[in-house]
Order: structure tokens, then sequence, then C-alpha cells
């Protein structure tokens, strides 16, 4: 078996009994969006500097305030574009100016996928897991293989998410995917 090599981490925010995209919607809710990303940068900060290789961190795609993120500016970062609701291509464009690398995160969920992928024109394409999970192999398979071809043709990175066990690895790296994310890679640790 091929050696695995670490590439990055992601900088995810968890609560005890809560779940993370109910937070996220609740926050969206009563504008406190920003408030949220606030102190989750904080905490991401504070952690960030034991991390090797690139920490990709999840942005709320309504960016309320692109510039928020330019204390991150320089810094080994992929801001994760997640498509829960709109996107916001205007503020996108300030995080373009302001060279951070993006990443369309959990492609094949959300509302206009197809959409968002024309436009953001991302570094990386996460792939959600649902895709890497599926019964329907020859299908799963096809998908992947043309999500990679597109990808390289557009000087993109896809990163399946969801791997779970050696067979799904094995159906990553055959389809051509250039990198992955699961358990089966590494569990997520939790840094307080």
């Amino acid at each position: 078996m091929q050696k695995i090599k670490v590439f990055g981490f992601e900088a995810l925010a968890r609560w005890k009994n809560l779940k993370p995209n109910e937070v996220f919607w609740e926050a969206a809710q009563n504008n406190l969006v920003l408030e949220l990303e606030t102190l989750i940068l904080t905490e991401i900060c504070r952690i960030g500097k034991s991390t090797k290789g690139k920490t990709f961190i999840n942005v709320h795609p309504s960016l309320p305030d692109p510039y928020f993120w330019e204390c991150l500016k320089g810094k080994n970062v992929v801001l994760e574009i997640t498509e829960s609701d709109t996107i916001c291509f205007t503020a996108l464009n300030v995080l373009r100016d302001l060279g951070f690398i993006l990443a369309l995160d959990d492609f094949g969920t959300g509302s206009a996928t197809l959409e968002s992928l024309c436009l953001v024109e991302p570094e990386y394409i996460k792939l959600d897991k649902s895709l890497i999970q599926s019964k329907n192999i020859l299908s799963r398979d096809s998908l992947i293989t043309a999500f990679v071809g597109h990808a390289t043709r557009m000087n993109t990175k896809v990163i399946v998410e969801g791997i779970e066990n050696r067979e799904q690895l094995q159906a990553a790296r055959i389809n051509g995917s250039h990198y992955g994310q699961g358990y089966f890679l590494g569990k997520p640790e939790i840094i307080c």
C-alpha cells in the first residue's frame, strides 16, 4: 500500500450538544455570522501556529465582511466556501484580490454547484462524501473521473471527502483524485 502523506488540515468548529450546521443557520437567521466567525477565527489563530501544511477554513458564503479574513493573508490558508446559502460573488472577488486560495466545499450538494464552479474558479474542489460513499460504483467512478478531468483542465485540484475505508481510498486514487479526506486517513482531533 502507498504511504499516505499529510497535505493539510481542516479547522472544524464543534460544540458539545449542537450541530455545526444548526449553529451557523441560527447565526445567519439572527445576522450574527460575523460574530460567530470572529469567535472561530480567534480560536483558529490561537491553535493554527502548531499545524504544518495548509489549513482549510470554512467561510460562510454570504461573507458579511470579506476584509475580516485579511488577518490570515499570507498564511498557508485555504478558505472553503460552503454552499449552505447564496454565495456573495462580489465579496468573493475581494478575497481573490487579497490573494486568498479558495475551495468549494461539499461540491455536489447545495443549490447552485455548477454555477458556483464556473463563477468561483476555485483552486480546490472538495467532492461531497455522498459521492465516494455511493453504492452505485459505476456512476461514482464516472463522476469522480469527470470532475478530476474538468479540474485538471482548469488547474484545480480535487479532494474526495468522506473516505472511510480502503475500498473508497482505492476508488479515489484509481479515478485520479489529487487528495483525500476522511476517517480512514485520519480521525479529527480536538484541540482546545
